[in-house]
């Protein structure tokens, strides 16, 4: 039932030639499933998410982010592709230099990035698959993998409720 909702909700762009799911999952549907998630109650499944944006949207030692991820919890975060191109990322864990996240999009190496992004390869495919610095990550500028501008930041925290 939830990976069906997922779907249902997510990918819910249009990208060339009138095809859904090809430019991604809206800010809206993000949205969208954080409040149903909330609701979905099961024996073997229940989750807390939190919508933030702004300012809160950042990785420091009293973010929120931070909070969820010391947790167990996940975020899914909306990060800069390109300079004009938004992406979600699910981190899933921090150290003290870098931020490791699961990426949908498959890459085998990330060009240009000066080792501020580097591809993993974890054995059993649901591990993180990239890892970000932390000074990179929280960047206000139009890079790839930043949080980016202030006013585009938002994210969903998720958190596992026993």
């Amino acid at each position: 039932m939830v990976i069906r909702h997922i779907y249902l909700y997510c990918l819910d762009t249009v990208g060339r030639n009138a095809r859904f799911g090809i430019g991604g999952t809206s800010k809206y549907a993000v949205r969208l499933v954080g409040n149903w998630l909330n609701s979905y109650r099961m024996k073997s499944f229940a989750v807390r998410t939190e919508f933030i944006d702004g300012e809160s949207v950042r990785i420091d030692r009293e973010s929120k982010i931070n909070q969820c991820l010391e947790q167990e919890g996940v975020v899914l975060c909306n990060m800069l592709l390109t300079k004009t191109e938004e992406h979600y990322l699910m981190a899933s864990k921090a150290d003290d230099k870098w931020i490791y996240c699961f990426d949908s999009y498959r890459r085998s190496f990330v060009r240009g990035m000066h080792k501020n992004v580097e591809v993993l390869n974890p054995e059993d495919g649901r591990s993180p698959n990239l890892r970000i610095r932390q000074t990179w990550f929280n960047q206000s500028v139009n890079e790839r993998f930043c949080l980016g501008p202030i006013e585009l930041r938002e994210s969903l925290l998720i958190w596992r409720v026993s």
